[in-house]
């Protein structure tokens, strides 16, 4: 079967899982603070389409299948990594779809944010891989491409090799590519980011928020105000 949804299915399955949230200009809602320190007038929780492992096994075909248009030699990867927590699954699922495809396995690993700030970095702790694999890195949701970026110098500091390409759930970055690499997502939509000193909702009196950390700051965003 060659793709099971088009984009624009995914984002309607996006808004019937309740995963796409957009602001509604009401300055009592708060507003997303991104992981970059960006702020947003939208957000996709990609966890709520991941936690359902039928959906997900859908996304990473369709996925798959953007690969193969896009000429992907299915027998290069020898592992599949991602940032924790939210690509962790999504690594797990396409290291396994790779593997069943080519019939030898593809293995998955991830990396673990460390600090913060011009200090944040991030490692290996509870996985690893090995010198001169070759690692195709994916990402739940593409914001600024700073994590990937974070990623590939983990990966190298290993030994790795990071294959040309970041395989996304939704790039809302606007970008094609990161640092060379292609971005092949599911759901390509650019959303509008702000510095903190330029975002409008801010200056209507919105408060900044993590989406998702704590897990009651969903029930903020979209609440009745």
């Amino acid at each position: 079967m060659f793709g099971i949804r088009s984009e624009d299915d995914w984002i309607e399955l996006y808004q019937k899982k309740g995963a796409l949230w957009l602001h509604d200009n009401n300055p009592k809602r708060p507003h997303a603070l991104l992981t970059s320190g960006k702020h947003s007038n939208g957000f996709f929780n990609s966890e709520l389409v991941m936690e359902d492992p039928v959906l997900l096994d859908e996304a990473c075909t369709d996925l798959m299948d953007i690969l193969f248009t896009g000429y992907f030699n299915f027998g290069l990867p020898q592992r599949v990594v991602g940032p924790a927590m939210g690509a962790i699954t999504l690594a797990h699922d396409l290291a396994r779809k790779i593997g069943h495809r080519r019939s030898w396995p593809c293995l998955r690993a991830y990396v673990e944010k460390e600090g913060e700030g011009e200090s944040a970095r991030m490692i290996f702790k509870r996985t690893n891989i090995c010198a001169g694999e070759r690692v195709l890195l994916v990402e739940d949701v593409l914001t600024t491409g700073g994590s990937v970026d974070m990623a590939t110098k983990a990966i190298e500091d290993v030994g790795g090799v990071v294959l040309p390409f970041v395989v996304v759930l939704v790039n809302r970055s606007g970008l094609k590519e990161v640092n060379g690499k292609r971005i092949v997502a599911l759901i390509d939509r650019p959303m509008p980011m702000w510095n903190p000193d330029e975002c409008p909702l801010c200056q209507q009196g919105s408060e900044a928020i993590r989406p998702k950390t704590p897990i009651e700051n969903w029930a903020r965003l979209n609440t009745t105000y």
